[in-house]
């Protein structure tokens, strides 16, 4: 369970060449609290970096106007560490990011791309049921480690041909660490194929914004109705759009106003929440789906 929210509405935040900030995964249960810094909001080195995860993106400009000046890995750094590993203790709430996605899954030999994959979390999870997703991310050392684990890792800076046009592409908790959120849902549709099908998460609601999302580097929370608006602008059709984890938005408020202010998850604490509460929280989400929640999922298609 992620909690992020951030930054003004993405209409209003500054363009920039690059699409990318540095993305980490992260879980919360009980929430977290702080105030954002110019610091913690570090873009992906100005460039359109394989963030491009779920890890990533066109009546647009050329892709090279977009990106801007080329960077290393060596002028970035993760922010979270410490989070995104945490994330694998998540068990349920793992599992239902994956059921998400498996769902959409209509051929075995559909192509699929795990944006902003990070270590590879959601790709090992989709892999145990035999589905095996292309990886998109930005961080040369995850790179190194999702090659050892045998999965192809897409370059950003290539353009696919039709042929390598996927049929879906799932992105989790990564949104938010995107500066040109709208620029990067257009890169995403580009790289769908017609009637291919894009799964998003995201943390939820400006209210909810602690200090978690500051330490892992997120611009903002989302309003179902703002990435709504994000994707069809994009020129996706919004097939399903619903606030999760109703019990989560509560947990995420009172961390804020009486937790701890440096973001870190407590391990022990996110264990309870996923085994005990989540299920809970994941049912009620027929009844609070339009209303709110700690997260945003939203199921578009293009045409």
């Amino acid at each position: 369970m992620n909690t992020g929210v951030g930054a003004p509405d993405a209409s209003t935040a500054p363009r920039a060449p690059n699409l990318f900030s540095p993305h980490s995964i992260t879980v919360v249960a009980p929430g977290s609290l702080g105030h954002r810094s110019a610091a913690s909001r570090r873009n992906f080195a100005d460039v359109v970096a394989p963030q491009c995860s779920r890890t990533t993106l066109a009546a647009m400009p050329s892709i090279e106007e977009l990106r801007g000046p080329r960077v290393t890995s060596s002028e970035f750094a993760y922010t979270g560490c410490d989070n995104l590993e945490a994330m694998t203790e998540a068990v349920n709430y793992n599992r239902f990011l994956i059921d998400c996605v498996e769902k959409h899954v209509t051929s075995p030999d559909l192509r699929i791309l795990d944006f902003g994959a990070g270590r590879g979390t959601y790709a090992d999870m989709l892999a145990e049921r035999n589905i095996i997703p292309d990886c998109l991310e930005p961080d040369a050392e995850l790179q190194k480690l999702l090659l050892s684990k045998g999965y192809k890792v897409v370059d950003c800076e290539a353009e696919p041909s039709e042929s390598e046009m996927y049929g879906l592409i799932y992105s989790f908790n990564v949104f938010e660490h995107i500066k040109n959120d709208q620029e990067a849902s257009e890169h995403l549709t580009s790289l769908l194929r017609p009637g291919g099908t894009l799964v998003i998460y995201v943390p939820a609601l400006e209210m909810l914004f602690t200090a978690m999302d500051t330490k892992v580097g997120h611009y903002r929370r989302y309003r179902r109705t703002q990435l709504n608006r994000i994707l069809r602008n994009a020129g996706l059709e919004i097939v399903e759009s619903r606030y999760c984890d109703p019990i989560g938005f509560f947990a995420t408020l009172a961390y804020k106003y009486a937790g701890s202010d440096d973001g870190t998850i407590n391990t022990r604490a996110l264990k309870l929440y996923d085994r005990v509460v989540f299920p809970l929280s994941k049912l009620l989400q027929s009844v609070t789906g339009k209303l709110f929640g700690k997260n945003v999922l939203v199921v578009a298609t293009k045409a």
